[in-house]
């Protein structure tokens, strides 16, 4: 069980890689469009009005993709403090809370996803492209944050240790 664990949180780690890769990719295809933009208007005092348009989208992608590689890679914020006061059995416990709080929410939106989808109607100003492009990075994002976040319970329950998100390490200081 343990190294199907193991290796599911590594193909989940690989996506994580692609995700941070395609947000890298989104941002980069953003500062470009934008900056021939800015060319254009100082030098032709040509406005390109589609880059707003597709910058949009373009952020909405790289934002909503970014959450997962977030989550994965364990950069995001806890209250690591606290765990220093609990003992081993609560940390346990609360690592399970934990990925229960994370499953119920990424859970909510792949359920509600189909009513989300069905939502959208039309297309995108200037970009013309269907609004519903819009809502599949939040699935895309949603679906491997719950995978992940299941494997860490079952781990977790299993008796590994609780890895809270955000945990600095501080130097010690000589005084």
């Amino acid at each position: 069980m343990d190294t199907f664990l193991v290796r599911g949180m590594k193909a989940l780690d690989h996506l994580a890689g692609l995700y941070e890769a395609v947000c890298v990719a989104l941002l980069a295809g953003m500062l470009v469009i934008n900056a021939v933009n800015i060319v254009c208007r100082g030098i032709f005092d040509i406005s390109l009005n589609w880059v707003w348009p597709w910058t949009m989208v373009a952020f909405l992608y790289w934002v909503m993709l970014a959450f997962f590689p977030l989550v994965q890679r364990r950069k995001d914020v806890s209250i690591y403090i606290l765990l220093q006061y609990l003992s081993p059995a609560l940390r346990q416990a609360l690592g399970i809370f934990v990925a229960l709080a994370i499953m119920t929410a990424s859970g909510l939106l792949i359920y509600t996803f189909p009513e989300r989808f069905a939502s959208l109607r039309g297309q995108i100003e200037i970009v013309g492209l269907p609004r519903k492009i819009l809502i599949w990075p939040l699935g895309a994002s949603a679906a491997p944050i719950f995978l992940s976040t299941l494997i860490d319970a079952v781990r977790i329950a299993l008796g590994a240790r609780y890895e809270p998100f955000g945990v600095i390490e501080t130097p010690e200081v000589a005084e």
